[in-house]
């Protein structure tokens, strides 16, 4: 890899776009440039099974100046890892949606299956960690995004991985009471429930909802991503945080410290499925990251292994 080398990776989520751009050297990643836009790209895919033109509109919009952003770093679209998830995974004009960014920007977006999904969250997070905090323990990664959630582990050279229809964007349009959400999450609370039995599997969150209870249970007005990151919130906290949440409207809800606004309608939906995740796996804490996806996805392009096989 060469050294002053800057790469870029890009991620069309459900919620929003998000950009990074880092130099990668080794195995030491150097964040320049990371930025997130509210888009909404999955809203109403469940319900009118294509991307609304607005939605489209607004994604195109932000990648512009988010391609043109990487440009001052030296990066152009081929040294980029974009990829889309569970909006566009589902939606019948999702290979139109890439065309279109390939016509307009030269810029090849892979479709991740929700398992390649996982994977690379797990990737992410785990590199990601602060040195020694999962020592001797299983990390089970849980990953809730707009349109889907993911759980991934590791244990004795054994994957598991799968990926739910429990968004937080997917579960504010359709909702779901906590017996149907559990119902959801059964096979994967079945099998951390035999992780638990066999030792302390510690839970690593990423994703929107999660970055967004750590920051407020930090009350940060300004978002810190060095205070989010490793920070460990306890199931009781959660479930405090949702409950003050829902108690209030949406306008109130827009003025709590740690609480982007565009993100205030959804956040009581992500919380619920966190919540139910957490008691029923029986996870009495959950560590935060910041390192997603979007990091390993960065770290393969610059090693030359993008798009991710199989893709």
């Amino acid at each position: 890899i060469d050294k002053g080398q800057a790469w870029g990776a890009i991620d069309f989520g459900s919620n929003s776009v998000r950009f990074l751009a880092a130099r990668q050297e080794s195995g030491k990643q150097t964040p320049l440039w990371h930025h997130l836009d509210t888009t909404r790209l999955g809203r109403e895919v469940t319900r009118s099974g294509t991307l609304h033109p607005d939605a489209v509109e607004r994604t195109m919009a932000a990648l512009g100046h988010g391609v043109e952003s990487m440009q001052k770093y030296g990066i152009s679209v081929q040294q980029v890892a974009a990829f889309a998830t569970s909006a566009v995974r589902e939606a019948l004009n999702g290979q139109d949606f890439c065309r279109r960014v390939y016509e307009r920007f030269r810029l090849e977006v892979a479709l991740l299956s929700g398992e390649t999904e996982g994977h690379l969250s797990y990737q992410g997070a785990v590199e990601g960690l602060p040195e020694g905090l999962a020592a001797g323990r299983i990390p089970v990664v849980v990953d809730i995004g707009g349109g889907s959630a993911e759980v991934v582990f590791h244990h004795k050279d054994r994957w598991w991985r799968q990926s739910f229809p429990l968004g937080a964007v997917r579960l504010t349009e359709s909702p779901l009471g906590r017996v149907d959400i559990a119902s959801v999450w059964a096979p994967a609370v079945e099998k951390v429930s035999s992780l638990q039995r066999m030792g302390r599997p510690i839970l690593i969150g990423v994703g929107g909802t999660i970055t967004t209870v750590a920051a407020i249970a930090l009350q940060l007005r300004d978002y810190a991503p060095d205070k989010v990151h490793g920070y460990e919130i306890p199931l009781e906290k959660v479930k405090s945080i949702a409950r003050e949440l829902r108690a209030m409207d949406l306008e109130e809800r827009k003025q709590v410290a740690g609480l982007q606004p565009e993100r205030a309608d959804i956040i009581p939906a992500g919380l619920s499925v966190l919540e139910a995740f957490m008691e029923d796996g029986g996870f009495e804490e959950i560590v935060v990251s910041e390192t997603d996806l979007l990091h390993a996805a960065l770290k393969q392009i610059a090693l030359g292994e993008w798009p991710p096989r199989g893709e």
